[in-house]
């Protein structure tokens, strides 16, 4: 849903969570196209439709708050659909770790001002908290947790790098993140196969040598 600039809400909305989802909306808006440091607080309520910064201040004491809350509830979507994919999946891990790859992928092109404001604001939380990304909060997601242990298991079967867990899956999400951040470098193709080309990627990255994939 756009973001109406124009929009002012009643007093009961204002303290609704339809409130608080609209000064979401409104930040990720502007954070993507003006950037963090460019964007104030007062462009926020604006653009969501609140008349003064009291209004604002009952969901949000900052523009820093605003942040992190858009932040975790983008992670929290992200964690819904690849759970869902895992679920939907064939119960046998390299199905399910190729689901929640696709899943993933397609997400991230469906929603690249998601993807990006989420990249950019983990790592700029990672280099002010000294934590990594995926410890922002209070634990790492659970889709998170699960692909590590997908890929545990996988070793028994399949020939999965000599590589810690964790650090191979950091190189499987990283060496598609510049690509999934500037989408133009695929040129004139579809999505399908941007989608299947970055799989393929990352399961050379993940397999010593070629794997027979699911359909």
């Amino acid at each position: 849903m756009k973001v109406n600039r124009g929009m002012v809400l009643i007093e009961g909305e204002k303290h609704s969570l339809r409130g608080r989802a609209l000064i979401l909306q409104a930040a990720l808006q502007l954070f993507s196209e003006r950037g963090y440091d460019g964007t104030s607080i007062d462009d926020i309520r604006r653009a969501a439709g609140f008349k003064s910064k009291a209004s604002l201040y009952t969901h949000f004491k900052s523009k820093e708050e605003i942040a992190s809350a858009l932040l975790q509830d983008i992670l929290e979507e992200e964690n819904r659909v690849l759970m869902e994919a895992y679920a939907a999946a064939k119960a046998e891990p390299l199905s399910q770790l190729f689901a929640m790859g696709r899943a993933y992928i397609e997400w991230v092109l469906n929603n690249p001002e998601k993807y990006a404001f989420c990249f950019l604001r983990a790592q700029t939380e990672e280099l002010i908290q000294g934590k990594p990304a995926s410890s922002i909060g209070e634990r790492p997601p659970t889709s998170e947790l699960l692909l590590l242990d997908l890929i545990h298991d996988l070793r028994r079967e399949y020939p999965v790098r000599q590589i810690a867990d964790a650090a191979l899956l950091g190189m499987m999400m990283s060496v598609s993140s510049r690509v999934l951040l500037d989408q133009t470098v695929f040129g004139p193709i579809s999505k399908d196969t941007r989608v299947q080309q970055i799989m393929d990627v990352g399961m050379s990255v993940l397999f010593t040598e070629p794997v027979s994939l699911p359909e």
